[in-house]
């Protein structure tokens, strides 16, 4: 596969943006028929500053893949959610099912906003805290439509909270979800060594 993508960056600093946006668009290209799938993806991140020590920021992300042949797409391509656009869920475990089995699908989407409070603590603390809404969905499978009877938006609410230690970021998220498909599995509470927003 031949993936680019083109990105413009309107942010006022790279790390910890209080204004701007910045906008990436993505597309991945068959080299060889062994792989002929197009994916196509757009990525937008907005910053508006609320206040001296919050700012307020909006993400749009959407994905979509399509087999070129009069195949269906491959099961190690489909799609699923990024676990930071949609926290309080196992985004592993959220989408069409196929029997016992969680199969991604062709399209996924979903929405961010968020209250960033950098400085809540003393910065001996060294925490970031976020106030966060997810909305965000994963739909339609090419080879059957049957299967996309879960097709509904998922949300959820919540707090994150970033450390920064000698070992890197530790993220931390508490999250309640809002709305959610009948299959799809919940989680509370999540801990990533990394951050997540």
């Amino acid at each position: 596969m031949f993936l680019y993508a083109i990105t413009f960056d309107k942010r006022d600093q790279p790390y910890q943006p209080t204004s701007g946006y910045k906008t990436k668009f993505l597309q991945s290209l068959p080299i060889i028929m062994d792989s002929s799938s197009l994916l196509n993806g757009i990525d937008i991140k907005t910053y508006h500053p609320i206040s001296e020590n919050v700012t307020g920021v909006v993400k749009a992300y959407a994905r979509s893949i399509h087999a070129i042949d009069k195949n269906s797409v491959r099961l190690t391509e489909r799609l699923y959610l990024p676990q930071k656009t949609l926290r309080g869920f196992n985004t592993l475990k959220v989408g069409p099912k196929d029997g016992e089995d969680y199969i991604g699908g062709n399209y996924n989407m979903a929405i961010n906003a968020e209250a960033q409070l950098p400085n809540l603590l003393p910065e001996a603390y060294r925490t970031d805290f976020s106030l966060f809404l997810d909305a965000a969905n994963v739909w339609a499978v090419d080879y059957s439509s049957i299967l996309d009877e879960t097709n509904s938006i998922r949300s959820s609410v919540g707090i994150g909270a970033n450390v920064y230690t000698a070992v890197g970021p530790l993220s931390f998220v508490l999250a309640q979800s809002l709305s959610k498909s009948t299959n799809d599995q919940t989680e509370t509470f999540n801990f990533q060594l990394g951050t997540s927003f």
